[in-house]
C-alpha cells in the first residue's frame, strides 16, 4: 500500500457509531428524502452517478447546504475553482456562504510552465501533495457533510486500478471515522466504468435521461428501505427538483362512501339517486361542444357551496372563458372562488412533468383539505405528461391516490363518436371510473339533439333511462325521456342497475 494511502489510516476513528437507531441526514431535497425513507444514514458514503449536465453537482450542493446550525460542510472539487463553484451555485439559487470549498483543480501553471514528468509517474509526484491538502482541510474543518466532485479524478493520480480502489476505500473510511457523511460523484464511460465505486458505496443514486424527462433511481441503499423505480426530476434556476413516483396508499385512508356529492341539478342528482359518492371517480364523457366541462363545473361549484373545498384543473380551455360561460348560464362560480372554497388553475401543455403535477395536487389535498378535484380533460392531462407514451399508468396511480384519500374525482373525457353512436373513451380508461356519465348527439329531424345517461355506478342504483337535455340559463336543463321524444343513442347492451 502506498504511503499516500497509509496517510488516510494515520488516525483512528473518534466517533462512536454504536447507535441503536441510525441517524438520518436530509439531502436538502424533500422528495428525495421521502424516496430514501427519511434521508441518508449518517456517517456513510453515497455515490451520485450519471452523465454530464444532469445535475450531480447541484444535488451535492443541496446536501451540503441542508445542515443544521453547527454542522460544517466541505466541498472537495477537482475541476472548478472556488469562485466558479460559488458562482454556479448562486445561479441556481443555492447560498454556499456557509460551505467550505477545497478546490484541487489544476491551475494554468501546468500549461504555461509545461509541467511534465519525464522520470517519475504522475501518481508519484501529484498524489502525496493532494493527500496532504485533503487531510489538512478535513482535520481543520471537521466537516459532518462532505461532497466530493468527483472521485473519478483520483484514477488519474493512481498507479493502477488496484491502487485506485484502495485509495478510495481508505479515503472514505478516513472521512467516516471523523464523523462525516459523504456524497461523491463519478464520471462513468464505456472505457472507464464506475462499477468499483458502486460496490464501495453504501448507496447509489443514479441520474439518467429518460425517453421524455430526466429520471432518478436509487439502485442501492444499505440498511434501509427505499422507493424503487424511476422518479422524474428537473434542474432549473431554483435548483434540483425530484418528483416522487405516485404510489396509491395500499388501502383507503378515509372512509366517505356514506356521503354523496350533488351536482345542484335536481334531475341529474335524481338519475344518480342522490349524487356521486364521496371518494369515487366519475368519468364524464362525450363529443366536443356538448357540455362536459359545464357538467363537471356544476359538481365543483355545488361542492364548494356545500363547504367542501374543490379545485378545477383546466388543461384545454382558457379559465376566463370557462368562468364567463358559467356566468352566462347563471351559474355563480365567482363567489366560491372569492371565498377560497373553489380554486381554479389553467395548466399549460408541457408545463409540468406528470409526477410533478400529480404530486402538487396530492400535496394540496393533504395541506388544504381539497375534497373534490376536476381534471378537464384527460386529453389535456396526457399533453401535460410532456410526451410520455402511456397515460394510463400515471393517471391510474393519481386518481387511486386521491380516491383513497377520500377525494372525489371528476374526469372529463372527449370521445370522437359519430352522431347516434356511443364510445366511452378511445383511451380505454373507463375501468378506473366508479361512475360513468355519458353525453351524446342524436339526430332529431333536421337538428341535433343531446342525450344524457348513466352507464355505470358502483355504489348505488341509478336510472338507466336516457334523457334529452339542453344547456341554457341555470346550466343543464334535463327534459323528458329520450324514448318519449323518439330519439335514442345506441350503447350496446343495457347496463344493469348495479355494477
Amino acid at each position: 500500500m502506498s504511503s499516500a494511502v497509509n496517510e488516510f489510516h494515520a488516525q483512528p476513528s473518534d466517533i462512536d457509531q454504536s447507535v441503536s437507531s441510525p441517524e438520518r441526514l436530509s439531502t436538502g431535497i424533500l422528495e428525495l428524502d421521502e424516496i430514501l425513507d427519511g434521508g441518508l444514514i449518517a456517517r456513510r458514503d453515497y455515490l451520485v452517478r450519471g452523465g454530464p449536465g444532469l445535475g450531480k453537482t447541484t444535488l451535492g450542493l443541496h446536501f451540503l447546504c441542508a445542515g443544521h446550525e453547527g454542522e460544517r460542510a466541505l466541498f472537495i472539487g477537482f475541476q472548478e475553482s472556488e469562485a466558479e463553484l460559488r458562482a454556479n451555485a448562486a445561479s441556481v439559487g443555492i447560498d454556499t456562504s456557509n460551505v467550505n470549498i477545497l478546490s484541487l483543480a489544476e491551475s494554468d501553471a501546468f500549461f504555461t510552465e509545461a509541467q511534465a514528468y519525464d522520470v517519475f509517474a504522475a501518481s508519484d509526484v501529484e498524489q502525496a501533495p493532494m493527500v496532504n491538502q485533503l487531510v489538512e482541510a478535513i482535520d481543520r474543518i471537521r466537516p459532518t457533510r462532505v461532497f466530493v466532485d468527483s472521485l473519478t479524478q483520483l484514477r488519474f493520480v493512481s498507479a493502477d486500478l488496484g491502487q485506485f480502489r484502495k485509495q478510495v476505500a481508505s479515503f472514505l473510511r478516513f472521512l467516516d471515522g471523523r464523523g462525516a457523511t459523504v456524497l461523491f460523484t463519478s464520471e462513468s464511460t464505456r472505457e472507464v466504468p464506475d462499477d468499483d465505486l458502486q460496490f464501495i458505496a453504501d448507496g447509489v443514486i443514479a441520474l439518467a435521461q429518460g425517453p421524455s424527462s430526466s429520471e432518478l433511481r436509487v439502485t442501492k441503499f444499505r440498511g434501509s428501505g427505499f422507493q424503487r423505480g424511476a422518479h422524474p426530476f428537473r434542474v432549473d434556476d431554483s435548483g434540483f427538483h425530484v418528483y416522487r413516483r405516485t404510489l396509491p396508499p395500499p388501502q383507503r385512508v378515509v372512509e366517505t362512501a356514506a356521503v354523496q356529492l350533488r351536482s345542484g341539478n335536481a334531475e341529474l342528482d335524481g338519475m344518480l339517486e342522490g349524487g356521486v359518492e364521496a371518494g369515487t371517480v366519475t368519468l364524464v364523457t362525450g363529443p366536443t361542444g356538448i357540455g362536459k366541462s359545464t357538467l363537471a363545473g356544476l359538481f365543483a361549484v355545488a361542492s364548494a357551496r356545500a363547504g367542501r373545498p374543490a379545485a378545477v384543473y383546466q388543461f384545454e380551455e382558457e379559465m376566463n372563458g370557462w368562468l364567463a360561460r358559467l356566468r352566462t348560464l347563471g351559474v355563480d362560480a365567482d363567489s366560491p372562488v372569492r371565498e377560497g372554497m373553489l380554486s381554479l388553475e389553467q395548466v399549460e401543455p408541457l408545463r409540468y412533468l406528470a409526477a410533478e403535477f400529480t404530486n402538487n395536487v396530492s400535496r394540496r389535498v393533504r395541506e388544504e383539505g381539497l375534497e373534490l378535484v376536476v381534471i378537464d380533460s384527460v386529453a389535456g392531462f396526457e399533453l401535460a405528461l410532456g410526451g410520455e407514451e402511456d397515460v394510463k399508468q400515471p393517471l391510474h396511480a393519481f386518481i387511486k391516490t386521491l380516491s383513497r384519500l377520500g377525494v372525489t374525482v371528476i374526469l372529463v373525457n372527449e370521445n370522437h363518436a359519430a352522431v347516434g353512436n356511443l364510445q366511452v373513451s378511445e383511451r380505454e380508461i373507463s375501468y378506473v371510473a366508479d361512475n360513468v356519465i355519458y353525453l351524446a348527439y342524436v339526430q332529431s329531424g333536421d337538428a341535433l339533439a343531446k342525450i344524457i345517461g348513466i352507464m355505470k355506478k358502483r355504489l348505488s342504483g341509478f336510472d338507466t333511462r336516457q334523457r334529452a337535455f339542453e344547456i341554457g340559463p341555470g346550466g343543464i336543463r334535463i327534459n323528458g325521456l329520450a324514448s318519449e321524444l323518439g330519439i335514442s343513442v345506441g350503447i350496446g347492451n343495457t347496463p344493469s342497475r348495479r355494477n
